[in-house]
Formats: C-alpha cells, sequence, structure tokens
C-alpha cells in the first residue's frame, strides 16, 4: 500500500528568530529617529505646534498683535484695560465714530482716545492701552497681567472690564483650553501655571506633548481641518445654511460703511448667550472666581491699582440668566475686590444704558461708550498722579 509521508518541515537556523528580532529593533529605532527628525525639522521651520489658528477673528493673531504693539511702545500707558470683546467695542467705537479714517481696524486700534480725552486736565496727558481679546476669561486677563505686568513696566491703573460670561460660558472646557493659554502659555513659563491651570499628570503630560512634539500638538487643529472640511462639503451638497452668530458682524459691516439690521444682531445674540449661559457648573464658575482673586491680589503686588468694572448688560441678556444668579455673581465679585484692595463699579443695570446705547444684547456701540467713560472718568483719575 502506498502511503504518504508528510514532508519535512525545514530546519530553522538558530541564529534566525535573534536575525528577526535584531530587524524589528533596528525598524523601530529607525522609525522613531525618523519620527524625532521630521519634528525638529517642522519645529524648526514651522515654530512650535499651535492649537488654533493665527486668524485674527477667531484664532490667536489678535493676541500676537496686541502684545506686540504693547511690548513695542517707548513707555508703558499709564491706564491698561483688560477684559473681553465687551470692553473692545465700546472703546474701539468711540473713536472710530470720532475718526473713521484714522482709525484702525478693532484688533490693531489699542488706544482709547475717548477715555484720554476725559482723563486729561490742563498740561497733564494720559495714555490709555487696551489688552481686551475676544473671548477673554478670568483666568486668560490673570495670564495676560502676569505676563505683561513687569517690574518698572506696569501701568499706574488698570481698568477690568467684567460680565458673566467671563466667569462662565458653557462652550468652554477649561481655562487650558482658551486661545489665550494655548498661545501665551509654552514650556519655557510652564511652571507658574502648571498646577493651576493643568491640576492633573495626565493634563501636563499632554501639554508638554503638544508644546513638544510638533505632529502630535497639531492634531486638534488637523481634526478641526477636517471637521471644517467636511461640513463645507456637505452643507454645499444638501445645500444646508448655517447662519452663526458672531457679534463682531456689526463693527465688520459699520466698518464698510453699511448698518447691520438691528432686530437681526439682537435675536442671533439671545440664541447665542442662551447657549452660553446654559447648565452654570459652580465649580467651574468657582475656578473662574479664583483666578479673579488671584489678579486682584498680584495686581495689588505689583503697585498697579485695580479698577473691577460690572459692564453694563441689556435687560435681555441678563434676563437670560437663571434666577438669582446675576445678583449672587455680583456680590461674589465685589467681595473679592474690596478684601483685595481693588475698587468695584457696578453700572451692569445701570438704567441710563438704554438699547439704542448697544449692539446686542451684551456688546455696546459708541453711544454707550460715552456713558460708560463718563462714569469711570472720575474714579480713574483718583489714582493718576
Amino acid at each position: 500500500m502506498q502511503t504518504l509521508s508528510k514532508p519535512n518541515k525545514p530546519k530553522q537556523h538558530p541564529e534566525a528568530p535573534i536575525a528577526k528580532s535584531k530587524l524589528i529593533l533596528h525598524s523601530a529605532v529607525f522609525a522613531i529617529g525618523l519620527f524625532l527628525i521630521v519634528n525638529v525639522v517642522m519645529l524648526a521651520i514651522l515654530g512650535p505646534p499651535r492649537a488654533y489658528s493665527n486668524n485674527i477673528w477667531n484664532g490667536t493673531g489678535s493676541i500676537d498683535i496686541t502684545i506686540k504693539d504693547y511690548r513695542a511702545l517707548p513707555k508703558k500707558p499709564d491706564v491698561a484695560l483688560l477684559g473681553s470683546s465687551i470692553v473692545m467695542y465700546p472703546f474701539w467705537a468711540m473713536d472710530f465714530n470720532n475718526d473713521k479714517k484714522n482709525t484702525g481696524d478693532i484688533f490693531h486700534h489699542h488706544r482709547s482716545f475717548a477715555l484720554e480725552k476725559a482723563l486729561n486736565t490742563g498740561d497733564k496727558k494720559y495714555e490709555v492701552f487696551s489688552l481686551a481679546i475676544f473671548g477673554q476669561m478670568a483666568s486668560d486677563v490673570y495670564i495676560f497681567a502676569n505676563e505683561l505686568f513687569k517690574p518698572n513696566e506696569t501701568p499706574k491703573v488698570a481698568v477690568w472690564g467684567i460680565a458673566p460670561r467671563d466667569f462662565y460660558d458653557a462652550e468652554l472646557a477649561s481655562p487650558m483650553n482658551t486661545i489665550t493659554f494655548q498661545r501665551m502659555v509654552g514650556l519655557e513659563n510652564l511652571g507658574p501655571y502648571a498646577e493651576q491651570y493643568l491640576p492633573s499628570f495626565q493634563q501636563k503630560l499632554d501639554f508638554i506633548l503638544s508644546k513638544g512634539i510638533y505632529l502630535y500638538g497639531q492634531r486638534w487643529y488637523a481634526q478641526k481641518e477636517v471637521r471644517k472640511g467636511f461640513n463645507k462639503a456637505y452643507n454645499s451638497l444638501f445645500g444646508v445654511t448655517e447662519t452663526e452668530y458672531k457679534p463682531q458682524q456689526g463693527f465688520a459691516v459699520q466698518h464698510q460703511g453699511a448698518l447691520p439690521d438691528p432686530k437681526f444682531l439682537w435675536d442671533l445674540s439671545v440664541k447665542e448667550y442662551k447657549s452660553r449661559y446654559r447648565n452654570i457648573d459652580t465649580e467651574k464658575l468657582a475656578t473662574q472666581m479664583s483666578f479673579s482673586k488671584q489678579l486682584i491680589s498680584m495686581c495689588k503686588d505689583k503697585g498697579v491699582k485695580l479698577i473691577v468694572v460690572n459692564m453694563p448688560l441689556s435687560d435681555s441678556n441678563r434676563g437670560i440668566m437663571p434666577d438669582g444668579f446675576y445678583n449672587a455673581y455680583i456680590k461674589e465679585v465685589r467681595a473679592l475686590a474690596e478684601a483685595g484692595g481693588a475698587d468695584f463699579v457696578d453700572v451692569g443695570a445701570d438704567p441710563q444704558f438704554d438699547r439704542m446705547d448697544y449692539w446686542d444684547t451684551a456688546h455696546m456701540n459708541h453711544s454707550g461708550g460715552y456713558k460708560l467713560v463718563d462714569k469711570l472718568a472720575p474714579t480713574i483719575k483718583k489714582y493718576l498722579p
């Protein structure tokens, strides 16, 4: 009978597994080396990775412009304005209304000639510089003051305009997610901010990797651009039109010589702030309050007189907030300011500000700005030589 025998397995050379292991090891080392070389080259050519674009409207471009212009001043201003867009708009709008030809756009015009005029008396001339940036939270203002108010480079007075959104914004996950933190805090100055902004080990490690490894640091920006491209293609394919409110629209339109539809801006502003004020998280609110306390203390230590101004908000905006929230917010900020030696000026619900003083429910126009200057100038003058 014929039988089938199994073929003999080829004998494996005893050194084959070792050679295979060496090949894997060498490949891994080569891949890691190539990865590091690519990152070093990209860091050298493109600079540190950015979590946001440098666009001036929704990226870090406005921060770069503001810091560059502040540091280029031959002498530091007598008065510095701090805060978010609720501070930017009225002070820019007043100067633009007075001199449209020579007033730059809202990102490049940092002076406030209207406030300077109200402060100047006789031969005493004062200079005002705005450090306000779109979207700034209390934690961002703390970074700005800590980084820019250096010895012998501090203003005599800092005016910090605030509103509830500067302490709680449902669209913000944490203080480390703002464009100010991402732009102004790096590996070289992380020390003073690490524990406050990155409390967990995982957050610290992620930050270090994001800033030190280019491809890792760009992952969120890349995903954002891919998502933006997908949404654009989807909307184009299916004819979807999205209306996203951006409060600066009014100023952009005005700068072109046209007038925006007031009802359109107002209604979209209501929609926006309903989203921002939703599900107020007391822990996140407390975190921002702690930054305001540190800012107040820091200004006192640096010899800067801080004036905290609860900025005017329309009835429509204040009516969106949960019952009792607005009054509790004022009470807490006032207590922090007074305990830390700062002045507190509350014009949040001042009846002299009416609907005609606003572009939308939160941002004042030039008309509201003039009223605000009249109320602030006497307090600021007390602390100017």
